[in-house]
């Protein structure tokens, strides 16, 4: 189901805004990528972002949050914070991908292109598609 959520066509069904995306946001380019496919998901409907620092800092509003539901991990490179953060609560991620293992280099410049972003946001919509949640 490559393709399924391209700007040309945000209303598929592929995911729901029952699903919490929750993105890294780390200082590099990888990291401001996650953020940046989190808030494309969200723009065409695939999920609600959701913060993954007061997940993190186990605020327990935020920490019932994603054990309510499904949650999809965006890691900007294979340190994992997120996918980590969510594990130290209980709550194994439906969905996880790393932006570095799409074969994009990690670097300390946010400069990046929408292709990038794309190509991001796809890998999450395949997995969603795939029935990872």
């Amino acid at each position: 189901m490559a393709g399924c959520c391209t700007p040309s066509e945000p209303a598929c069904a592929c995911g729901t805004p029952d699903v919490l995306l929750l993105a890294c946001s780390g200082s590099s380019n990888v990291g401001q990528m996650a953020n940046d496919a989190a808030k494309a998901l969200e723009g065409y409907g695939q999920g609600s972002m959701y913060c993954a620092v007061a997940v993190g800092a186990q605020l327990p509003s935020f920490v019932n949050g994603v054990k309510a539901k499904p949650c999809v991990a965006i890691d900007g490179c294979p340190t994992a914070c997120v996918r980590k953060l969510l594990e130290n609560v209980g709550v194994k991620p439906a969905v996880h991908v790393v932006v570095t293992e799409l074969g994009i280099k990690k670097h300390g410049e946010f400069n990046h292109t929408n292709d990038d972003i794309a190509k991001v946001v796809g890998a999450v919509v395949d997995a969603l598609a795939a029935g990872q949640t």
